[in-house]
C-alpha cells in the first residue's frame, strides 16, 4: 500500500496543510488554525492509515510536533527555506493572473489570499524528492 503525505507549513497563527500521494500529486490543500489542525489530522489518519507527516522546520513547528507525538504519528522535519517563493509560483500556476496583471512579472505580484497551503505542497514535494533520491520509491 502506498503512503500518503500530510505536509504541514507551520506558522504562528495559521498552518498550511497539503495531502499528497506518493507521486507528489496534490489531493487536497487548505489553511487551518491550530484548533482545527488537530481535528483535521485525526480525520485524515482514519481515512488514510498509511499517512506520513512532513513538517516544515520553521515557526510553529513545536505545536505540530506535539500533535504528532500525541497521536503517535510518524513524521519528518523538512527544510522549508525559500518555500514561500516556490509556493507563490505554484499559486500563480493554479490561478494565472488575468487582464492587466498578465503583463506584470510574476515576481512583482502578490497573491490576493494567503498561500501557506501551497508552501505545504512545496514542503511535501521536497520530502518526496529526498525520498526518491535515497532510492526508497515505495514509501
Amino acid at each position: 500500500m502506498n503512503t500518503f503525505i500530510l505536509s504541514i507549513d507551520p506558522g504562528k497563527e495559521k498552518y498550511g496543510v497539503a495531502l499528497l500521494d506518493h507521486a507528489g500529486c496534490v489531493l487536497a490543500h487548505t489553511i487551518l488554525s491550530l484548533e482545527k489542525l488537530s481535528e483535521t489530522i485525526a480525520d485524515l489518519v482514519k481515512k488514510y492509515p498509511q499517512l506520513k507527516m512532513v513538517i516544515g522546520n520553521s515557526t510553529g513547528r513545536n505545536q505540530v510536533l506535539q500533535i504528532a507525538r500525541q497521536m503517535h504519528l510518524e513524521y519528518e522535519i523538512v527544510d522549508e527555506s525559500h518555500s514561500t517563493e516556490e509556493a507563490r509560483k505554484l499559486y500563480f500556476e493554479a490561478h494565472p493572473p488575468r487582464w492587466l496583471k498578465k503583463i506584470i512579472p510574476l515576481s512583482m505580484l502578490v497573491p490576493p489570499v494567503a498561500y501557506d497551503d501551497w508552501s505545504a505542497v512545496v514542503i511535501g514535494r521536497r520530502y518526496l524528492v529526498k525520498l526518491h533520491s535515497e532510492g526508497d520509491v515505495n514509501e
